[in-house]
């Protein structure tokens, strides 16, 4: 499992889990905690992926790109949990709601600044 110098993933997931609007994914609402810790675990591997962090998991000279990193998290929760096209649909946009409020949680720790 990839890693992020810093990073706990527990509680970035507990984050995000707690600031999600799940009305607007009523269907997913009994899966949030293992889906906002796969997508935690996925951004990792994503910012691994492309060079952002490097293989200690400190800061790397990548670059880093939303739409491959939606693509790439929208790859690992269909691998994991996908059971029909809709529910894809579904994951986009709370891939789409997740990068912000992960940003923050990591803003909000120390591990990202703009």
């Amino acid at each position: 499992m990839a890693v992020m110098l810093g990073l706990d993933a527990q509680d970035a997931a507990a984050f995000v889990s707690q600031k999600l609007d799940w009305k607007r994914f009523r269907e997913l609402r009994f899966e949030m905690e293992r889906l906002c810790r796969a997508m935690v675990d996925a951004q990792v591997g994503y910012l691994h992926a492309c060079g952002a962090l490097d293989d200690s998991g400190d800061t790397g000279e990548g670059e880093y790109d939303e739409d491959e990193a939606v693509e790439f998290i929208l790859e690992r929760l269909c691998a994991q949990f996908l059971d029909d096209d809709e529910r894809a649909v579904k994951y986009c946009e709370l891939i789409n709601d997740f990068l912000p409020v992960f940003d923050d949680y990591l803003m909000s720790a120390g591990l990202l600044s703009l």
